[in-house]
């Protein structure tokens, strides 16, 4: 085995778009790294929402689930994973075929350093797991992938994805437009020029959308967006999941642009609380469109980084009004036509010796019901022990304003972004802070 340094397991997959540069040589490598931090978690009581909610029609037997997830303020103290990038272990190979090609393949899981479960609802390697074949005109790949749009984010954020990056994709579909089950994808590079197209028969749309996830999650049960048995069936009868998406970046010298687009055929796919039955759906959505836009502008000799992005992703959600349950249009405000979110997000990054310090804002909003936003922070430091190991500490705050979508939203298995990637989402109108120290070993 031949072990290779890697700033982080992102850059395996930013690097890897080049289709030359990451593959040079016929091995098989180790990689990853490890995130773990001591963390205190608050969150405030906000609105209440739940005596709403329950007058709303949701039957008793989940009441005391949906109040649980609902109410009251929390507090927590952990030894947490992930907080300033996502723990990882992978597995890629190469084999030169000559001639300009090479065959290769990435197997990547997510380990909690917590208490060493697999995270990723219990994914072997449900970071990502393809083969792909590199030739002189870019690269093919087959299997579980990053979905296109996520590289126009990958490519500006100046942080690792962790559980306080604020940077999102323009939209609320859990870890749909992150990773794709049954991927096809296409990347190349030429000059400034990087790019990737890339198609899913399914890339993780189960016949019926809430709250269930790993074990639970299946056709059956339903289950969120992008969770570990959605994608099962490669491919439905009724077009349910086709994903289609494509990335584009541009580098010239201090500047960097990216834009990247996605869309996911849903079918009129029934979106309910928890484990309801079909029947009592809060709605039904069509089909889902998002698009991003990001730049980045390096000041290299002043240690500076200044990046931002803009997106926005809308889903066709006409059948709310045929559904027999109104408590989609009563309590949530949703009406018959479209839903859409709009994300804005800037960040800046100091870097000086050992030291880095970044600051990032966030903003995600419901553009045409103008019933709720989050709004978030975050603040950080580390210092490099060495080019592998480093010791940080985080400061993040998501607040929910309006009638609570990100706790709505939550429960249905389409979660708001941006969430911190936690356990305790904001109340409604309420807050939700974290603080940190940690540390973070590349290998």
């Amino acid at each position: 085995m031949q072990k290779r340094v890697l700033s982080s397991a992102i850059a395996l997959a930013l690097t890897a778009l080049a289709s030359g540069s990451a593959l040079a040589q016929s091995s098989v490598t180790i990689y990853g790294n490890i995130d773990v931090s001591f963390d205190r978690i608050k969150r405030d009581a906000g609105a209440d929402a739940s005596a709403a909610l329950l007058a709303g029609g949701v039957p008793n037997a989940n009441v005391a689930a949906v109040n649980a997830a609902l109410s009251g303020p929390q507090s927590l103290n952990r030894v947490g994973p992930d907080m300033s990038a996502q723990s990882s272990i992978g597995f890629k190979g190469v084999e030169d075929l000559g001639g300009g090609y090479k065959g290769n393949f990435v197997l990547e899981g997510q380990v909690g350093t917590d208490n060493g479960a697999l995270l990723r609802d219990g994914r072997l390697f449900g970071r990502q797991a393809f083969v792909g074949l590199t030739t002189p005109f870019g690269e093919v790949r087959l299997g579980r992938q990053y979905a296109p749009i996520f590289f126009s984010s990958a490519v500006i954020t100046t942080e690792r994805f962790g559980g306080t990056d604020q940077f999102v994709e323009g939209g609320l579909t859990n870890a749909l437009n992150i990773r794709w089950d049954n991927a096809i994808t296409y990347s190349a590079q030429m000059g400034g020029f990087r790019g990737q197209l890339g198609f899913s028969p399914n890339a993780g749309v189960a016949d019926y959308v809430n709250a269930n996830r790993g074990g639970n999650g299946s056709d059956a049960n339903g289950s969120i967006l992008g969770g570990n048995n959605s994608g099962a069936s490669s491919e439905k009868t009724s077009g349910r999941g086709r994903s289609y998406g494509a990335f584009g970046a541009y580098t010239m010298d201090a500047l960097t642009l990216s834009l990247g687009y996605g869309a996911t055929s849903f079918k009129n796919v029934n979106v309910g609380l928890l484990t309801l039955p079909s029947a009592l759906a809060l709605f039904q959505m069509g089909d889902y469109k998002v698009w991003n836009l990001g730049a980045k502008y390096v000041l290299k000799d002043l240690g500076l980084t200044f990046n931002g992005t803009f997106g926005r992703g809308s889903y066709d959600i006409s059948g709310v009004s045929a559904n027999p349950n109104a408590l989609a249009r009563s309590l949530f405000g949703l009406e018959n036509g479209s839903l859409a979110v709009s994300s804005l997000v800037l960040g800046t990054r100091y870097d000086i010796g050992a030291m880095g310090f970044i600051a990032q804002w966030s903003e995600v909003k419901f553009r045409n019901e103008g019933r709720g936003k989050n709004q978030g922070i975050t603040l950080g430091a580390e210092y490099s022990l060495s080019k592998r190991t480093t010791l940080y500490t985080r400061y993040a705050q998501v607040k929910d304003s309006g009638t609570g979508p990100a706790v709505v939203f939550a429960l249905t298995g389409i979660r708001e972004v941006p969430s911190l990637g936690l356990s305790v989402p904001p109340a409604t109108d309420g807050k939700v802070s974290l603080f940190g120290l940690g540390v973070r070993h590349n290998f």
